[in-house]
């Protein structure tokens, strides 16, 4: 969510009860009071920058503060210009340390999950998933041993790959309660011509958490729900009927999307 001021209370409070929203952490730093009294349960975006930057007083006093008042947090991994499947061994390893630096800060928020992305790319990688999978291993395998460690959920989140296939192939390795997926719906509806229901189908047993926007299938616009193409209601049917009850995340890039999306969410969890 781009840096705006956060109003509160929302009118939806019991069902912000219900879902974590995407916040990045100078966003959590600067408006906490306005964060806790909104109702609003974030999910706590960590970028390279800010984890270098990381004061030991901030974190403490911040999730001391979430502890307080009972709000459960979810992490979101950095991204930017990582790739923990990535063919040259320097950019595994500084994946691995952002990764780490994530991991570092559980004992402190105790978060319910981290998502973290899995670097596929078909055009990059020439459609060698092999190639993506041996490198993979080479990174989550510690992580994941780190995480269990800590009994703390990592999920990977669908972002280019365009079948779950692939991130099946790496779950199936893993073979860890501990690692499962996060259905991102605008990216599967942006990036994947294998309908979402068919995504919660192969890798449902797996699914930790849901990522909820929209877009129109041309650009990741992270639109309120209902105002894109993707069809929330078949998707929100068959978790129904698969009982599988994710964590449901909001992403926002605008704080004025939050409040149209949780009025979509009402008819599905409210």
């Amino acid at each position: 969510m781009r840096e705006v001021r956060i109003a509160s209370p929302f009118p939806e409070r019991n069902l912000l009860r219900r879902v974590q929203v995407n916040l990045p952490f100078p966003m959590l730093k600067e408006q906490l009071e306005a964060v806790l009294s909104s109702g609003l349960q974030p999910e706590v975006y960590f970028s390279g920058y800010v984890l270098d930057r990381l004061s030991s007083r901030d974190t403490e006093r911040i999730s001391r503060a979430l502890e307080d008042k009972q709000v459960p947090v979810t992490f979101h991994a950095p991204f930017m210009d990582l790739n923990p499947g990535a063919v040259d061994e320097r950019i595994r390893e500084i994946t691995a340390l952002r990764f780490g630096q994530v991991l570092d800060l559980v004992p402190l928020f105790r978060p319910r999950a981290i998502i973290l992305h899995p670097g596929y790319d078909r055009w990059r990688y020439d459609d060698d998933v092999d190639l993506w999978l041996e490198n993979s291993l080479r990174t989550w395998e510690p992580l994941v041993k780190r995480a269990e460690s800590l009994s703390v959920r990592m999920a990977l989140e669908n972002v280019f790959e365009e079948k779950p296939a692939i991130l099946e192939k790496l779950l199936d390795k893993i073979d860890s309660p501990y690692l499962g997926y996060c259905l991102d719906a605008g990216h599967g509806n942006l990036f994947s011509r294998v309908p979402l229901e068919e995504w919660v189908e192969v890798l449902g047993s797996r699914l930790m958490e849901i990522h909820l926007h929209d877009n129109r299938g041309e650009a990741d616009d992270h639109l309120p729900l209902g105002q894109g193409s993707i069809d929330f209601p078949s998707l929100f049917s068959l978790l129904g009927k698969k009982k599988i009850q994710p964590i449901y995340t909001i992403e926002p890039h605008e704080i004025a999307h939050l409040q149209p999306s949780l009025e979509a969410l009402k008819k599905y969890l409210g």
